[in-house]
């Protein structure tokens, strides 16, 4: 399929069921294939973004009209961007990264920090708030990628470190990437 185009096609309503049947069919109605997408619910609001391909010759504002219907039936915001290129996926090891802790400030940005300081790349990054309200537990886990272990050589020891001076337990994992 030549003189395609890539978008990015982000919402984000109160949850209810029938959000992904509803934007999968503006997509294939609209003859746009999902070539990626991650979705999730953020404090009772589901969100998601997809990756999609379809002809060339659309604007962001024509994308963005497909789903006028839906934002008024379902109460949902929609932005659209042009990927102009699509871009390699990095190439290397993959960890696991796994943090606890008491909820308080500063806990994604230290670790994050570091992170990018070594230029490992979060690849995936997910964070919820666990327990009750009197004992609120911090849950953040990372998938990152390695391109070159000799570069960052000691940054596990370092990660605990830092996870330590921020009051949280981290694990490491590394794991084992299979291609479909």
């Amino acid at each position: 399929m030549g003189n395609e185009k890539l978008f990015a096609v982000t919402l984000i309503a109160s949850d209810r069921p029938g959000i992904v049947a509803g934007v999968s069919k503006v997509f294939y109605d609209n003859r746009f294939n999902i070539e990626d997408s991650s979705s999730t619910l953020l404090q009772g609001f589901f969100s998601a973004i997809f990756i999609v391909k379809g002809k060339e010759g659309r604007s962001v504002e024509e994308v963005k009209a497909l789903f006028k219907n839906l934002e008024e039936e379902l109460d949902i915001v929609v932005y659209v961007q042009v990927m102009e290129d699509s871009v390699p996926k990095p190439d290397g090891e993959h960890y696991v990264i796994s943090v606890y802790g008491s909820d308080k400030p500063g806990i994604v940005n230290g670790i994050a920090e570091y992170l990018a300081d070594k230029k490992i790349n979060i690849m995936d990054l997910q964070t919820k708030v666990a327990g009750g309200e009197a004992s609120p537990i911090y849950i953040m886990v990372l998938e990152v990628i390695i391109e070159n272990e000799e570069d960052v050589k000691g940054w596990e020891d370092d990660l605990k470190k830092i996870s330590r001076d921020l009051g949280t337990d981290v694990n490491i994992r590394h794991i084992e990437t299979y291609e479909f």
